[in-house]
């Protein structure tokens, strides 16, 4: 049985300040690249040698291709594909390049990976564990987000459009 810890918090959310209890999942640590590589190895027998050489040949083919435009499908788990973060405008004379403002790369899960996740089976197998803290002077943005992990609620007259037609739905977490 898997364990997911939870920490819940009071937010201030949204335009009107309203106080608010939210739930996340308590991150317990980041897998560094070497620890994955690391695992990789244990698993299948191959060098971490090789493992390694092969991870950072795909890891800059993707920066490659992202930063050109494309969208990359990594099998089962989702698509990189680049976003932009524009002004908006009344007259397509004054939208285009000159309207953007920044660029980002994003990270849209699966329908596969969302629906694992999702599903009644997984969290039937996850035992939760609640800590409640209280954080009064946390203002979180209009989506409901903190803002620190670069996704975005609309605010004003900016918008933010993905391209990249990719099939794969499900929810953007900000990457990069």
């Amino acid at each position: 049985m898997s364990l997911i810890k939870v920490k819940t918090r009071l937010a201030t959310i949204g335009f009107n300040k309203t106080q608010k209890y939210v739930t996340s999942p308590v991150r317990y640590s980041n897998i560094t690249v070497d620890d994955l590589i690391k695992f990789a190895s244990e698993n299948s027998g191959i060098s971490k040698a090789n493992i390694s050489a092969s991870f950072f040949a795909i890891q800059q083919q993707i920066e490659q291709f992202v930063c050109n435009g494309h969208g990359i499908v990594l099998g089962n788990l989702g698509t990189f594909y680049i976003s932009t973060r524009c002004k908006a405008a009344d007259e397509v004379k004054d939208a285009g390049a000159s309207s953007v403002k920044s660029l980002a790369v994003r990270f849209r899960q699966s329908k596969k990976l969302r629906s694992m996740l999702n599903s009644n089976t997984l969290l039937e197998g996850i035992e939760f564990e609640t800590d409640t803290e209280e954080e009064d002077d946390q203002t979180d943005t209009p989506s409901g987000g903190s803002g620190d992990d670069n996704t975005s609620g609309s605010q004003g007259s900016e918008s933010e459009q993905g391209s990249g037609n990719d099939n794969q739905g499900g929810g953007d977490s900000g990457i990069g």
